[in-house]
């Protein structure tokens, strides 16, 4: 990506900037106009640090799939958002309207980020996040808290990620996974079995490892549903249950 050259757009993960300045707003004894305030300098220093001319500020929907799928479990130890995340919510909303505003009803801004990234229709998307998990998506990456400029990660490194995440689950969400693995011994199980596993998607990889571990196929399906980001070109493995594949037929750019 040339610094002088591309036009850049930047997808912003807002929900991550709202939730922080509103928990420290709160700490602080912030106004809300001074949160507004400091919330519209967080944006633009998000959008100027990977230099974009054009911007999108992505939000969750509010009937979220993945709590109609697992109520009891996904999410269930989050405490709730700050007292001024909402209000904060609406004024950011209101200032920049339906043309910066994005969002999807039923799913959550880390997948809409992962559709926007990978659907060919935003030029030269750049998907700013300081958010790991979206690392199971290629493309053009920018942490704000630790990039000086966007790296790039390949479909490669995307679905290692993403397969390393099937396997491990995300404690902090309520994601099972095998449990009691990290990173670490997800990595040895994947090199275990990598020589027969080259030409499977990363699904069934997930899946086999699961099967030859002896781990019941109810958790991979619970952990299949809950933790992956979906993505323009989404796998069969996703499309069959039959509230992923409802949804997706109201997304025009998901193939």
């Amino acid at each position: 990506m040339n610094k002088q050259k591309d036009i850049r757009t930047a997808l912003v993960d807002l929900e991550l900037i709202l939730y922080r300045n509103a928990a420290k707003a709160e700490a602080e004894g912030t106004s809300l106009r001074d949160l507004v305030s400091m919330t519209n300098l967080s944006i633009r220093e998000v959008v100027d640090g990977c230099q974009a001319s054009n911007y999108y500020l992505v939000v969750s929907g509010t009937d979220n799939f993945r709590k109609h799928l697992y109520p009891e479990t996904y999410k269930a130890g989050r405490p709730p958002k700050p007292p001024l995340y909402r209000d904060l919510y609406m004024e950011i909303q209101a200032t920049y309207g339906a043309k910066r505003f994005k969002w999807h009803d039923q799913i959550e801004a880390d997948d809409l980020l992962g559709i926007m990234l990978t659907n060919g229709r935003i030029e030269n998307p750049i998907l700013c996040s300081i958010d790991k998990d979206m690392l199971g998506i290629p493309g053009w990456h920018y942490n704000w808290n630790k990039d000086a400029w966007p790296t790039y990660v390949s479909q490669e490194e995307a679905d290692h990620h993403w397969l390393v995440q099937l396997l491990t689950g995300d404690s902090t969400d309520g994601i099972r996974g095998m449990e009691g693995i990290g990173p670490v011994k997800a990595n040895k199980l994947i090199k275990k079995y990598r020589s027969i596993m080259d030409l499977q998607s990363v699904p069934e990889m997930a899946k086999y490892i699961y099967e030859k571990e002896e781990i019941d196929l109810d958790r991979y399906y619970e952990t299949l549903y809950l933790v992956s980001i979906w993505r323009a070109n989404m796998p069969e493995e996703l499309l069959a249950n039959d509230l992923i594949a409802s949804i997706v037929k109201t997304i025009p750019s998901i193939k």
